[in-house]
């Protein structure tokens, strides 16, 4: 069998990588901030203060252009969402800790991925920059060439080394189509603002506002308020009850749908990651399979100590089986919970509009100011974070869950052990069903016999008063026993299942 290494030689061939992707994002700082500046000259002052001498040439020019307002912009939100995608490759290196400009010490590893955030955040800068500048002809054509430049460098990438270790054929294009698809809507999002803008300039369309005083779907709410609610409700699909349900008098804002977008790509890097790093242990267990297959031709013994090989070697292709099945549950369940947090996002809103803090635990009611600006600045990063290892955990948990369902059910009807199986599962479901029973039974027994009778004939349950005090007392110092006869069925149970 050969090497991952040799195998990834043998499909590029004589691959000669001309471009080293992180020292181009070194590089790209120099134009990233020429043209930064180029739009920051062009941007006018709202409001001139005064100022010096020194600064009297600029007039009302040169003010920091604001590439995002996180806050309340609803305009181009999906071209915001597809510049963040356009980072996601980086994001994840930056998560998995393998870019790292500088070698420092191990203690100062957390600045050096805080000046790599920086620097990628500069470098992809002009994406959102040259999209809320107002001054789009200019702009687009800085954002197109910018844009270009860097789909150009990226094809350029794939094109030398397609192959790699892990996944073999197209590797490199597997890891990095989402954020060629990105560069290419930028590319052609900035075209049509070229067009846009030119025809403007020329005289051939008006300019329309860019930024109303209250936004259409704002107004479609205040109406829907206003309204009466009618007295039934329509009737609503199983995707609407269950995943999500589309508000036309809602729009969420720039930092959601771009958090949405750049979790959804960072969350199929991670899966491909993941993936690769799977493929790397299943060839080590592969070779240590082989290892003791060799181990047992070469002894010819029959005793425990080969039963014990054979039982590692069925555990790892169990354990290598689950892993790939439940990768699929596993990435379905993350992609529910981004929908799950998109309404929950929309109901919590709506709520604080109408005054309604019930909701939120108590200590969030009255928030300082300082660590509300904390938490929008956090936001993006620690729930991406959180998605990421929690798609991590779910998929270990639903692994371990499968393992136990083979060892449970599969497995013993493969070794022609189906009928102690079924006897053990019967076993199971009677103890249950009986605890459950006498459960029911112990909830009919105190409401016939220890409680006093309704007050008044039309009250749903018997008012909380005993009626036989004497007698409940002597009933509930038995429940002790539920402990004990609980626990020997629970370890029975599980003897039967691991025998």
């Amino acid at each position: 069998m050969l090497s991952t290494n040799e195998r990834t030689r043998q499909l590029n061939g004589t691959c000669v990588d001309s471009v080293d992707m992180e020292l181009f994002l070194h590089y790209s700082l120099i134009p990233s901030l020429f043209i930064i500046l180029i739009l920051s000259f062009l941007q006018r002052r709202e409001h001139r203060r005064q100022r010096d001498d020194t600064s009297y040439l600029l007039t009302n020019h040169f003010e920091i252009i604001i590439p995002l307002d996180f806050l309340g912009t609803f305009n181009n939100r999906w071209s915001y969402g597809i510049a963040f995608g356009a980072t996601a490759n980086k994001i994840m290196f930056l998560f998995s800790e393998g870019y790292q400009p500088l070698q420092v010490p191990q203690w100062a590893q957390a600045f050096v991925l805080l000046i790599g955030g920086i620097e990628v955040g500069l470098s992809h800068l002009p994406f959102f920059a040259c999209l809320s500048s107002e001054f789009q002809l200019v702009s687009s054509i800085l954002g197109f060439s910018y844009s270009l430049t860097w789909f150009a460098v990226t094809i350029l990438h794939i094109t030398q080394c397609p192959h790699g270790q892990f996944l073999g054929r197209y590797e490199t294009l597997v890891f990095y189509w989402p954020t060629l698809l990105c560069l290419f809507f930028l590319l052609g999002y900035f075209l049509h603002m070229f067009v846009k803008s030119l025809r403007v300039h020329l005289g051939w369309e008006l300019q329309t506002e860019e930024k109303p005083f209250l936004e259409l779907h704002q107004a479609e709410h205040v109406k829907q308020l206003l309204k009466r609610r009618p007295l039934q409700e329509e009737k609503k699909s199983w995707f609407q009850t269950r995943i999500y349900e589309w508000d036309p008098c809602f729009q969420f804002p720039s930092r959601m749908i771009g958090t949405t977008v750049l979790a959804f790509i960072c969350l199929y890097l991670f899966i491909v990651i993941e993936f690769c790093m799977f493929l790397y242990v299943r060839n080590e267990l592969d070779v240590f399979e082989g290892k003791l297959e060799s181990y047992i031709a070469s002894t010819n013994q029959t005793g425990s100590l080969t039963l014990i090989i054979l039982q590692v070697k069925e555990l790892m292709n169990v354990t290598k089986g689950v892993w790939v099945v439940t990768i699929l549950p596993a990435s379905l369940t993350c992609v529910s919970y981004l929908f799950h947090i998109l309404a929950c996002y929309r109901k919590h809103m709506k709520r604080l509009w109408a005054g309604n803090k019930h909701f939120l635990p108590l200590k969030f009611h009255n928030p300082s100011s300082s660590e509300s600006v904390v938490a929008i600045a956090r936001y993006s990063g620690w729930q991406i974070a959180y998605i990421l290892w929690g798609y991590l955990i779910i998929h270990v948990v639903q692994s371990l869950g499968g393992v136990m369902f083979m060892y449970g059910l599969v497995l013993p009807v493969t070794h022609n052990r189906g009928l102690e199986m079924l006897q053990g599962l019967g076993i199971g479901i009677l103890t249950i069903s009986i605890v459950l029973g006498l459960m029911v039974l112990q909830v009919w027994i105190a409401t016939s016999f220890f409680l006093q009778p309704k007050m008044d004939t039309a009250d749903k349950q018997k008012p909380l008063a005993l009626n036989n005090r004497q007698q409940e007392t002597t009933w509930s110092s038995g429940h002790l026993g539920n402990f004990i006869w609980t626990t020997w069925s629970c370890s029975t149970r599980g003897r039967s299942l691991f025998q």
